[in-house]
C-alpha cells in the first residue's frame, strides 16, 4: 500500500525526478515538481499547473488520497517552472530529408 513514506521518498529525490501516481479509478496525477505537492499524513495536495503556461501561478489542485494510489512511475525529466528547456541537437521533422 501507497503510504506518506512513499510520498515523502518521491518528493525528496534528488535530483527531483518527476513521477506519475495512478489511482484506483483509473486516473492519473503527475507530480512534475517537488513544490507542486504537499504530502500530509493520509493524503497529498498536488497542485495542478496550466500546462500551457507552466510559469503561471496554479488555480487549481487535487488531492490524492494514498489509499487510491495502485502504483506510481517515473517520468522523464522536464524543466523548473522558471527555466528553459535543457538546450539538445536540433533534429529535423520525421522523413525530411536535412
Amino acid at each position: 500500500m501507497f503510504t506518506y513514506d512513499d510520498m515523502q521518498r518521491l518528493l525528496s529525490t534528488r535530483p527531483f525526478v518527476p513521477f506519475r501516481l495512478h489511482l484506483s479509478d483509473g486516473g492519473v496525477v503527475d507530480v512534475r515538481h517537488q513544490e507542486l505537492a504537499i504530502p500530509g499524513k493520509r493524503y497529498a495536495i498536488v497542485a495542478l499547473p496550466d500546462p500551457h503556461v507552466p510559469d503561471a501561478p496554479f488555480d487549481k489542485h487535487t488531492l490524492v488520497f494514498y489509499l487510491h494510489v495502485t502504483r506510481d512511475e517515473t517520468l522523464l525529466p522536464g524543466a523548473a517552472p522558471g527555466q528553459a528547456p535543457p538546450a539538445g541537437p536540433a533534429s529535423s521533422p520525421a522523413g525530411t530529408p536535412s
